[in-house]
């Protein structure tokens, strides 16, 4: 004789690849959440366009003049430098500098570019002044005019490729409510696939008690 069954509805499972795409994004959406309020906190910004962490300067490039040393996007970082130091700079040495009448528009127009050529001139008794002529290593010409040590504010240490545009990103205000959003939205979505399991499952259970008071076989 001929029976009917009644079979449980199968509980989805999330495909394997899915999951680990799903736990990469959320490495990568804490580290970004991590990274934002450690610039928020720890960056300083300054009057002359300079921004610090933990006391090193760090710019966004804004330019290929430098390519392929470093490109526009990237993120440098600088070693603080004093007017002292400042003096003894040599041929050869990427530093940052507040651009001089001619070298941009804007007087607080932050540049880095190579020492191209370091010109000393006697200043009388013995004192010796030095300037240096700075180039974009993707420039055919100098930067125009000699650059004081005065203006040189930090020396090249390091670069983060594609640096600049996180940090650029990373201090725009809906960047944080897109970040703490996403983990939201994440956890609103597991909670709603959990409680429709539990109702295809309460459903299964209440079909499979009607069947069993109606005498049906299961």
């Amino acid at each position: 004789m001929a029976t009917t069954s009644y079979v449980d509805p199968v509980r989805r499972r999330r495909n394997p690849i899915r999951r680990v795409i799903e736990a990469l994004l959320a490495v990568v959406v804490v580290v970004l959440l991590i990274l934002a309020i450690f610039l928020a906190v720890l960056a300083r910004h300054g009057t002359d366009g300079e921004t610090t962490v933990l006391g090193r300067p760090v710019y966004s490039v804004a330019s290929g003049s430098m390519a392929p040393t470093f490109n526009t996007g990237d993120m440098i970082i600088d070693k603080p430098i004093s007017q002292a130091a400042a003096r003894h700079l040599h041929k050869g040495q990427i530093i940052t500098f507040q651009a001089a009448q001619g070298q941009g528009s804007n007087s607080a127009l932050l540049i880095t570019h190579r020492i191209y050529a370091v010109v000393k001139n006697p200043a009388g008794a013995g004192v010796t002044s030095v300037e240096y002529r700075t180039k974009g290593d993707a420039n055919n010409a100098p930067d125009p005019g000699l650059l004081s040590p005065s203006a040189v504010l930090g020396v090249y240490q390091q670069r983060i490729p594609f640096g600049g545009y996180v940090l650029g990103t990373l201090h725009q205000p809906i960047t944080f409510v897109v970040l703490i959003l996403i983990p939201v939205i994440y956890l609103a979505e597991e909670e709603i696939r959990r409680r429709w399991i539990r109702l295809g499952e309460h459903d299964a259970a209440r079909k499979r008690a009607q069947q069993g008071r109606t005498g049906e076989p299961l």
